[in-house]
């Protein structure tokens, strides 16, 4: 205790915390004549105490402050080092946890048969990119100590079947066209899509870019979708398959002619009954064509040793083969080949369109024949009808082409329908009453029955020739 009378200086005193993140200071009062601490003394008494970093002489002042004498304020702080953020990888695809759960639509409903099982990619897509962890910020305690700030985790981008990372190894990229996904923590393009059961409720429906392999069945209701190959290993059961490939179903295709399918190959399946297929190029089927609307650029042919077509309307470019063609109940049954049906079609649209077309052409004809004579003067027209005229005569022009275009095109299809000449229909056991075989543009019935013949053109009509 000081003494009666002493005189004793304001002093300055430093506190500094375990982890020398920050520094207080306490000014003590003066005592009888003794100077209040000064802010000189106060900046001494850090440098004594070794504070040299993150004063702030703001704080400073404040603890020098008369009615602060006796307090702990903090003057100094430390700079926390700032720790370099780890690497990351940004998917530009679903991840597993991501799916199997329905879409919801704008009005807020679920589509269950759309669950997003399927990320579809081109060649050169990005598939994934690395996001590079950086180094982190050093940081500084109040005496001066650097503070090591922790780099960044690094993370590898790698790259799975069908995929190549860029010499920066920050992008991953598809190279081929297929299916994305991970598989054992790495991103892989397949380009078929495996279904490993059924196509149902557990799938929903399969739209894909490349080639599909279903081993169950294909439920009613259900679209398969696929840019290259279908392969079934069940049915198609009233479901809509449609392929640019092929389409292989080693069970049948039936469905109450609620399903379709189609495929720019072949269609090939063990039997098909009151179903609708379509093929770019030829259906097989071994057993039976049951009650079906059956469509084929190339050939129909049914080959087992009961095989059979019976009912429904058969239409293929080429040629129709059965052993039976329809039934000893003279089940109406149409067999129409040497026409491409696809181009039969096409033809019948064609027609339609151009019939229209022509009739709008009439009518632009009619709303043009007020302007016959001003078409030279035009200087006669007021704005409001130069802007009509020059419509009508847009219109006219752009229709006039198209009708062009469709007449040529139906020349071209006129042409492929006689060449019908080589297009056969073959029974190799018997063709029963009720069938009606058109070969082109001619027509036979039968009106009894006629075994081990084929159907052709010969001198100008349908005649019953030899197998061959």
């Amino acid at each position: 205790m000081n003494s009666i009378g002493s005189t004793v200086d304001g002093e300055a005193m430093v506190a500094i915390d375990a982890n020398r993140m920050n520094a207080y200071l306490e000014i003590t009062a003066p005592v009888g004549d003794g100077k209040p601490c000064s802010k000189e003394k106060a900046l001494q008494a850090l440098t004594d105490s070794r504070v040299v970093f993150g004063i702030n002489e703001v704080l400073v002042n404040k603890a020098l402050q008369k009615h602060n004498w006796g307090q702990t304020v903090l003057v100094a702080t430390g700079k926390e080092p700032q720790h370099g953020l780890h690497a990351q990888i940004i998917y530009h695809f679903d991840l597993p946890q991501q799916k199997n759960s329905p879409k919801i639509d704008e009005t807020g409903n679920a589509n269950y048969k759309d669950l997003g099982l399927i990320h579809n990619v081109r060649t050169g897509e990005l598939l994934a990119e690395k996001v590079p962890g950086s180094q982190g910020v050093p940081g500084m305690d109040v005496t001066g100590v650097p503070l090591v700030a922790r780099k960044g985790k690094d993370l590898k981008l790698a790259g799975g079947k069908n995929t190549v990372v860029d010499p920066t190894g920050c992008y991953l990229f598809a190279q081929t066209d297929g299916h994305v996904s991970m598989i054992s923590n790495r991103v892989e393009v397949s380009p078929i899509f495996d279904v490993r059961g059924d196509v149902d409720y557990s799938t929903g429906d399969i739209d894909f870019i490349g080639a599909v392999r279903i081993m169950g069945n294909v439920m009613t209701g259900f679209k398969v979708k696929a840019g290259g190959d279908i392969e079934i290993g069940g049915s198609i059961e009233g479901a809509e398959v449609v392929a640019e490939g092929s389409i292989l179903v080693r069970g049948g295709i039936g469905g109450g002619l609620k399903g379709f399918v189609k495929a720019g190959g072949n269609i090939t399946a063990r039997f098909v009954e009151n179903a609708r297929l379509e093929a770019g190029m030829s259906v097989y089927v071994k057993d039976a064509i049951i009650q079906s609307q059956v469509k084929a650029g190339g050939m129909v042919k049914v080959t087992d040793k009961k095989a059979i077509i019976v009912g429904g309307v058969i239409q293929a470019g080429r040629e129709v083969e059965s052993k039976v063609l329809g039934s000893q109940l003279a089940t109406q049954t149409v067999v129409e080949v040497g026409i491409n049906p696809h181009y039969r079609d096409e033809y019948q649209q064609i027609t339609k369109d151009c019939r229209e077309k022509r009739r709008t052409l009439g009518n632009i004809n009619q709303n043009l024949k007020p302007y016959q004579h001003q078409i030279n003067n035009p200087e006669q027209l007021s704005n409001k009808q130069k802007q009509i005229l020059m419509r009508l005569l847009d219109v006219y022009r752009t229709l006039r082409q198209e009708i062009d275009e469709m007449e040529q095109r139906m020349e071209f299809l006129e042409d492929e329908f006689e060449g019908s000449e080589n297009a056969m229909v073959k029974a190799h056991d018997v063709a029963y009453p009720g069938v009606r075989i058109s070969i082109g543009k001619l027509i036979y019935i039968i009106n009894d029955p006629i075994k081990y013949s084929a159907f052709a053109v010969e001198r100008g009509e349908v005649r019953v020739v030899p197998l061959r």
